[in-house]
């Protein structure tokens, strides 16, 4: 039996009273460490100033704002428009250097990738309020082209590491995204990709009713299983803490004990 989608908008305000809401950012904060959920969603400790994310989010204004169906890409206007972001969302300067050039490295590899080829943009950052069950999903898809019958939707990414291609499939944030735009296009062919802007490389896949049906199931059980816990035990990968915001801030003691004593 197939679960429904349906849109936030569209429910009474007696049904929305009973929704959970949650992004595919929290179920992945979940995933990563139960305790960094609980810190960053439930007792809402501060986060501290990343500068690869703040990188991420400079670049990707960039493309919202520059790229166009209706004009040539200009590399002069990436950069320019960079350069105009940057003291935007860093106005303490707190981005080093070495990534600030990593940025424009990535915006010469994008031009060199792009230019001179035809884009068939529906929309950017695109917004999306929908409902599985008892719980709401929101969130935002960085880019989606339709050309015919093709729907094409990119996730940029900024960081080096990088999904395997044969694990793209299961990759829930696509999942998330192909389920909410096959919803709204049920007549078109789906397919999402990660756009690894360091690399260039494009990894994605083509998604099959089934696997849509599979990408809800999965949510629910994921999204049960995080309402269902009450522990929310740190996660065994030590790794995590390393570059956590509360075991940096002292917030989870466990997260401070094992950066102590790396």
């Amino acid at each position: 039996m197939s679960l429904k989608i349906r849109r936030f908008e569209d429910l009474s305000d007696l049904e929305k009273l009973g929704l959970v809401d949650f992004s595919y950012s929290r179920i992945d904060t979940y995933n990563m460490c139960p305790s960094k959920y609980f810190y960053s969603y439930i007792s809402k400790e501060p986060r501290q100033f990343g500068a690869a994310a703040t990188l991420g989010n400079i670049v990707h204004d960039v493309f919202e704002n520059v790229l166009d169906n209706d004009k040539d890409l200009e590399l002069e206007e990436l950069h320019s428009e960079y350069e105009k972001m940057i003291p935007v969302w860093d106005p303490d300067s707190q981005i080093p250097e070495d990534l600030i050039s990593v940025g424009r490295e990535i915006l010469d590899s994008f031009y060199d990738d792009n230019h001179g080829l035809p884009m068939s943009i529906y929309e950017k950052e695109l917004s999306f309020d929908v409902v599985l069950g008892s719980y709401r999903i929101r969130g935002f898809i960085d880019r989606v082209d339709v050309s015919g019958d093709h729907l094409t939707i990119v996730d940029y990414k900024t960081g080096k590491w990088e999904v395997a291609q044969k694990n793209i499939h299961e990759n829930l944030q696509l999942g998330i995204y192909a389920m909410v735009m096959n919803y709204f296009f049920p007549d078109k062919e789906i397919h999402a990709e990660l756009y690894y802007l360091r690399s260039g490389k494009r990894k994605g896949h083509t998604y099959t009713r089934e696997d849509i049906e599979s990408v809800k199931e999965r949510l629910i059980i994921s999204m049960n299983n995080i309402i269902n816990d009450f522990n929310y035990t740190p996660t065994k990968n030590t790794r995590v803490c390393s570059f956590c915001d509360h075991a940096a801030s002292g917030a989870c003691g466990t997260g401070v004990f094992r950066n102590r004593n790396r």
